[in-house]
Order: C-alpha cells, then sequence, then structure tokens
C-alpha cells in the first residue's frame, strides 16, 4: 500500500496535507508514504509526473489511483481522512 501526496510551496492546503500524512503513518504504519513537493523537484522528474499534478495541489494518490484532489473544506479534512481510513486502510 502507498499513499503519495503531492503538495507545492505557495499553497495553503498543502500544509493541511501534512496533517494528513501524519494521521495517515499513526494509524496505519505500514502504509508506504511519501510527500513530494511538485516545485522542489528536477525538471526531469516533472516529466514523469502524471497529469493531474498540474493541479495546485494537494493532490492524494493511493497505490497509483487518484483518492483526492484539494482537501474538504475546514472540519471535514478530518471526515476526509476517516473516510480515507474506510475505504483504503482495512
Amino acid at each position: 500500500m502507498e499513499l503519495v501526496i503531492y503538495v507545492r510551496d505557495n499553497c495553503f492546503e498543502s500544509g493541511k496535507a501534512l496533517d494528513v500524512a501524519s494521521w495517515v503513518k499513526r494509524i496505519n504504519p505500514n502504509v508506504k508514504l511519501r510527500v513530494v513537493n511538485m516545485d522542489r523537484k528536477e525538471d526531469d522528474f516533472k516529466s514523469g509526473l502524471p497529469e493531474v499534478t498540474l493541479y495546485q495541489g494537494p493532490i492524494y494518490i493511493f497505490n497509483d489511483e487518484v483518492v483526492q484532489m484539494g482537501n474538504s473544506d475546514g472540519g471535514r479534512l478530518i471526515e476526509f481522512f476517516k473516510d480515507f481510513e474506510k475505504e483504503h486502510l482495512n
């Protein structure tokens, strides 16, 4: 199981995505987790990114499938994580 979270430097929502990454690791430490900052990678790396990463971010990809683009509004971030856990981690 692998969760990749794509983030960007100037994206406020990307900071919240780091909280989600932390929650995922606490709940299920067996998940391989990568946080990729799209603004800090070399051009040759960017050419291999999925097309969806043209989106501002954050983008959650679980086992090569986009499961969420952006964060849910406000308090719904926790709901998103709980739904993610039910669908993907159990």
